[in-house]
């Protein structure tokens, strides 16, 4: 070996070096006891994600349109987490998920959902939030605080992929949306028979929507033609996702940024993008998007269950009749839940009677249409059916065991089955 000095290109200072005469490298050992005696090992720096900053106001109202659908208290720890992604923020509880265009998002981390939402409640809107991942802490800070909280791998969030969509239109949300809401009532709650937990869509040129629960179902036939596909005429929407459909639809920015004109934002405004699949179905609008699940199997043939034109129809005011139903709830709930319905002479009696109890009644003003007549009702299912409504009802009657048919304004038709009352 021999030693020598030169000059460091750097600066003037002077460097020694040694050079080895043969230049013969000395062999690598992959021993890991020789590595050790060696020293410590220099560990490799891991490049992290650049910061990202995302204004406070955007971050807080694209968390609101999410809530619905993340969980609390989730199987998988990390559903308890949005994903914030190249661009958009992911939610998930692996029934239904939404992504949510937030364009300032570079990069990608896993905000732990409700911890953050908490946070932000309190920081003002126009502060920006700078979100950047250290190691195994993710960092947040804004100009007059920060915070830190663990951070988890994004590789285990679960991702969907997209359905293979096999039907997709534009269709008006504003019609379709509350009506799909308004069957969930009627829907299963028992999963004995998972396709009565469901709103059932039946596809053509006027849609189709019903669901039924064995002792009460509802239909309504929309002006929205979504064609059928192959081997696609019939779609089960879970109840959930429907709700989170609605949240983001009411809640949520119909347009996108870059509409070109007042005419294109007013036609827009109410259109939905809507596909369906086997696996699943794909709802668009605005900054949003949405997939979820579908309920697998055939729903019945609800359309086949309504009673043609019934002979017999009384008219009443909804107000009335709830009013009536409340004054005798309380005894026909300690009885077998069943109100009696009285009609002739253009008036009903409305009772109730249980045994201990005696008999409570109430009389309002009718418009009938045909005989007199009876029926026993569930008291719950009535009260239900009458909640909110504030006009005329019209109740059509075929004989004491079939099925009761509502009509209220342009509400779907509700059939309820009657309940047996003694003489």
């Amino acid at each position: 070996m021999a030693r020598r000095k030169k000059k460091a290109e750097e600066g003037t200072h002077e460097v020694e070096e040694t050079v080895s005469e043969t230049e013969i490298p000395e062999p690598v050992s992959t021993d890991e006891e020789d590595i050790e005696a060696e020293g410590p090992i220099e560990e490799i720096a891991i490049e992290e994600p650049a910061a990202m900053e995302v204004q406070v106001r955007r971050l807080r109202e694209t968390m609101a349109l999410l809530q619905p659908i993340v969980p609390k208290k989730p199987a998988i720890k990390a559903l308890s987490n949005i994903l914030l992604k190249d661009g958009q923020v992911i939610a998930t509880n692996l029934e239904t998920a939404a992504m949510v265009a937030l364009p300032e998002v570079d990069g990608q981390c896993l905000l732990p959902f409700y911890s953050v939402l908490d946070l932000v409640k309190y920081i003002p809107g126009n502060d920006m939030l700078t979100i950047e991942r250290s190691g195994r802490e993710l960092n947040l800070s804004w100009p007059e605080g920060k915070a830190s909280y663990e951070a988890e791998n994004t590789s285990e969030y679960p991702l969907w992929s997209e359905p293979e969509l096999k039907v997709e239109e534009n269709v008006d949300g504003d019609t379709l949306i509350p009506v799909l809401l308004s069957m969930i009532g009627y829907c299963a709650t028992e999963t004995d028979r998972a396709v009565l937990t469901g709103v059932s869509v039946f596809l053509g040129d006027s849609i189709e929507i019903a669901s039924g629960d064995g002792f009460r179902m509802a239909h309504q036939a929309l002006p929205i033609a979504i064609p059928p596909g192959d081997d696609l005429n019939t779609v089960i929407i879970p109840v959930n996702s429907i709700r989170v459909l609605n949240h983001l639809w009411t809640k949520g920015p119909r347009t996108t940024q870059d509409v070109d004109s007042l005419v294109e934002l007013v036609s827009s405004r109410g259109k939905l993008q809507l596909g369906f699949g086997d696996n699943g179905l794909m709802a668009r609008f605005g900054s949003i998007r949405m997939v979820s699940r579908l309920i697998s199997g055939t729903p019945p043939n609800f359309v086949q269950l309504i009673p043609p034109k019934p002979p017999l129809e009384v008219q009443l005011y909804a107000p009335d009749l709830e009013r009536a139903a409340r004054r005798v709830r309380k005894v026909a709930k300690d009885g077998k839940g069943i109100v009696r319905l009285v009609w002739e002479d253009g008036s009903m009696k409305v009772s109730a009677k249980a045994e201990g109890e005696g008999e409570v009644q109430a009389t309002i003003p009718v418009v009938i249409q045909g005989e007199p007549g009876k029926v026993g009702l569930d008291i719950k299912y009535l009260l239900e059916y009458l909640k909110g409504k504030t006009g005329l009802v019209t109740m059509g009657i075929t004989s004491e065991t079939s099925p009761i048919v509502f009509h209220y304004r342009a509400s779907p038709l509700v059939l309820i089955m009657p309940m047996m009352i003694e003489q």
